[in-house]
């Protein structure tokens, strides 16, 4: 029974700790559940729903009720002068007009009948649900953008850790081989020294890839919610790449562009903003409607009871405000302009990025090749090598250097790949190509 229980704790503990595995589609639909930024833009959604219930509350009826009890701790009197009908003199009478408990309930029912206002804080609600909605675009394409480079820079640093561990591996079966022959007599002191030291050389940078791939795995998992105990393994692959895209115009672009359709939205309520600040100058009218009940007693009882229905108009015309409403409206034209400078310059860096991006893919396209070019010779250069080095022809050091050059020639070709990738996702965000 012990060891059963062994059996099923070691069992159990492997299915626990199994690497859970992540292709990019599954990761970015991770991210998109977990991630911490999109979750505050889901919530500036939230806000303009929000927003929107409180412009529909200055068009709607406002009812309010009020109950009201007074308790009179000393009588109150009216005093009126009547004539005394036997001399006909005037004389100062005085008669009781209140009562220990006063009861007061009033319902009032309001509606905005006329005013500018009212409009414009509806048009300006259904535009600030345009903003966040063109904004929440904004920030899902950009977490998307920095979630495809983080997935491919982790698979880079992986490759890094794998080509620096192969290459401490070979240096060290090098320098065994190297060793049995020197206990041989077949090679000197110098070329199992020069091998020693190719071999420890290896070892530090394998120590600082493994570092750089844990924390890049740690970061990783920050990004899209996974716990930091749980393993988690890379389904991809550099080698698969997409097409050079084709070259577009701005003009093109504008409107597939989430962050620049925010802007444009922006725009259309700074100017609704400025109508409804104009609306400062012009009159408002309400009308009301109240019931009115209040009663008066000696005793804890509802008696000399008065009922009232009351039907009302309010108009207000502004006709001074100190100059606020002035200062108000020429905020607001401050704002609208410092918005349309900002779409501008929009407009601007969007074109210099799209230049900018296009050259990097260029640039990357044409470092895969050079470098792919560069793997192969490096790898049949490197094989010639290790057959002279076992045969004596060149030294430990010649060997060393052509290893450094596979190796070199392996990272530079991962590397131009990476870097092609992280152009052409960026260049996906800012042609507004992420779905």
């Amino acid at each position: 029974m012990k060891q059963v229980l062994i059996y099923f704790t070691i069992l159990f503990t492997i299915v626990l700790t199994k690497a859970q595995s992540y292709d990019l589609d599954s990761f970015l639909s991770l991210v998109r559940q977990n991630n911490k930024d999109l979750k505050l833009a889901q919530k500036e959604l939230d806000m303009a729903k929000a927003v929107k219930k409180e412009a529909w509350a200055t068009a709607l009826p406002k009812i309010f009720a009020q109950g009201d009890y007074k308790r009179n701790l000393l009588e109150n009197y009216l005093y009126v002068d009547f004539p005394d009908f036997r001399t006909g003199q005037l004389v100062k009478q005085k008669f009781k007009i209140s009562r220990n408990n006063e009861f007061r309930f009033n319902t009032v029912l309001q509606q905005t009948l006329f005013s500018f206002k009212v409009g414009d804080a509806l048009r300006a609600a259904g535009q600030y649900a345009g903003l966040t909605a063109e904004a929440y675009q904004a920030s899902y394409q950009g977490v998307t953008t920095a979630a495809k480079k983080l997935f491919y820079q982790a698979l880079l640093l992986k490759k890094v850790m794998v080509i620096t561990e192969t290459a401490e591996k070979n240096a060290h079966e090098n320098y065994l081989h190297v060793k049995d022959k020197f206990d041989q007599g077949l090679v000197s002191e110098l070329e199992l020294l020069q091998a020693e030291v190719r071999w420890r050389n290896e070892i530090p940078k394998v120590t600082e890839a493994r570092k750089n791939y844990q924390i890049m795995m740690a970061n990783l998992k920050d990004f899209a919610g996974i716990p930091q105990d749980q393993p988690l393994k890379l389904q991809g692959s550099l080698e698969n790449y997409p097409p050079k895209p084709k070259y577009v115009q701005t003009d093109s672009v504008l409107t597939k562009r989430p962050d620049f359709k925010a802007l444009l939205w922006e725009k259309r309520l700074r100017q609704t903003n400025i109508s409804s600040q104009y609306a400062g100058y012009l009159p408002t009218l309400d009308g009301s409607f109240i019931f009115a009940y209040s009663s008066q007693s000696d005793a804890w009882k509802f008696e000399n009871e008065n009922k009232n229905f009351i039907i009302g108009l309010t108009l207000n015309i502004p006709i001074y405000t100190g100059g606020y409403t002035g200062a108000q409206v020429q905020k607001a034209k401050i704002d609208l302009a410092k918005t349309e400078i900002r779409i501008e310059k929009t407009k601007e860096k969007i074109n210099n990025d799209l230049k900018s991006l296009y050259l990097k893919i260029d640039e990357a396209e044409q470092r895969i090749a050079s470098a792919r070019a560069a793997v192969t010779t490096a790898q049949k250069a490197f094989q010639i090598a290790q057959t002279s080095a076992d045969n004596g022809v060149i030294t430990q050091l010649d060997l060393k250097q052509t290893r450094l050059y596979l190796d070199q020639a392996m990272l530079n070709y991962y590397f131009a790949i990476y870097d092609y990738l992280a152009a052409y996702f960026d260049w996906q965000q800012a042609t507004g190509e992420i779905n």
